[in-house]
């Protein structure tokens, strides 16, 4: 479980957000320009496809464990058989009682406690993760019913990924917001993140959560809702891979341990892909 830290006052963090609120409030901005489309997840599964595009997830909780599970049943299962078939004894196989095999007299029963052993550790590791693919359906369905959609924005300061590699951060903005709060926000958290100090914290992490995500509200005050910083997007590894999206939905969590997530939204063809398919699946079973 994520522990979420306690929000500092936003007199105590650094680059002075009472008065770069302040500022922005007093001169505000009236070019600021945000996407008006905005996306909806249409079932829990297109949640899912969003969540993990390329099915990975799906391969971590559920294939792979069942055919690691497989392993050591089949080679239980070979013993089994060579024990029926080879009551005489024969290197690895035959009755565990029978003097004739090969090797030390206890060779057998060690590969027998060995694939029992490996077999129970196996269907351990099958169960839990079947529990944690319960969980993220549970997710899921929580971002289907609760999840906003935000547009994303460039923020000034770049991340340092080490062996220089370097990635964007973000500005996440709810679309619900009124444009006039929509510009103070952005145009706050733009200033913001521009302050050398700022930008150090950051990158010392210092000032980041586990996920990444600074609420608008914790920087300037409940005034400023409606806005994040977000370190970083799934599946956006540089600025090229932001061009084009526009788009993220933001989550918040399902209690107060945990912090907001962050679904990437397809656009374009893929996303085109993804409700053809899903829509073809539904029309499928509809009709059984």
């Amino acid at each position: 479980m994520r522990q979420k830290e306690r929000a500092k006052p936003a007199q105590q963090l650094p680059g002075r957000p009472a008065t770069v609120w302040q500022h922005v409030a007093e001169s505000p901005v009236t070019d600021f320009a945000r996407a008006r489309e905005v996306p909806r997840p249409e079932s829990v599964q297109e949640v899912a496809k969003w969540e993990d595009p390329d099915g990975l997830g799906k391969v971590e909780l559920r294939y792979a464990p069942a055919f690691w599970a497989l392993l050591p049943l089949t080679a239980l299962g070979y013993l089994v058989w060579g024990t029926v078939t080879h009551p005489e004894g024969h290197d690895w196989v035959g009755t565990v009682f029978d003097e004739t095999v090969h090797g030390p007299p206890w060779s057998l029963w060690l590969v027998w406690a060995i694939v029992v052993i490996w077999l129970l550790i196996a269907l351990g590791v099958l169960v839990l993760r079947t529990n944690l693919a319960s969980e993220v359906r549970k997710d899921h369905q929580w971002i289907f019913e609760h999840g906003t959609a935000h547009t994303i924005h460039r923020s000034p300061f770049t991340r340092d990924g080490g062996e220089g590699f370097t990635s964007p951060t973000f500005i996440a903005i709810d679309h619900r917001v009124d444009d006039a709060q929509a510009a103070r926000i952005h145009q706050a958290l733009y200033a913001w993140l521009s302050d050398a100090t700022v930008q150090e914290q950051l990158s010392r992490r210092t000032l980041r959560r586990p996920q990444g995500v600074i609420a608008a509200q914790e920087i300037f005050g409940p005034e400023a809702t409606g806005g994040y910083y977000v370190e970083s997007v799934p599946g956006f590894g540089s600025a090229d891979d932001f061009e084009a999206h526009r788009w993220a939905l933001i989550t918040e969590p399902r209690d107060e341990q945990s912090e907001p997530n962050v679904t990437t939204v397809p656009c374009g063809k893929r996303l085109r892909r993804i409700r053809s398919k899903l829509r073809r699946r539904a029309a499928r079973r509809s009709g059984q």
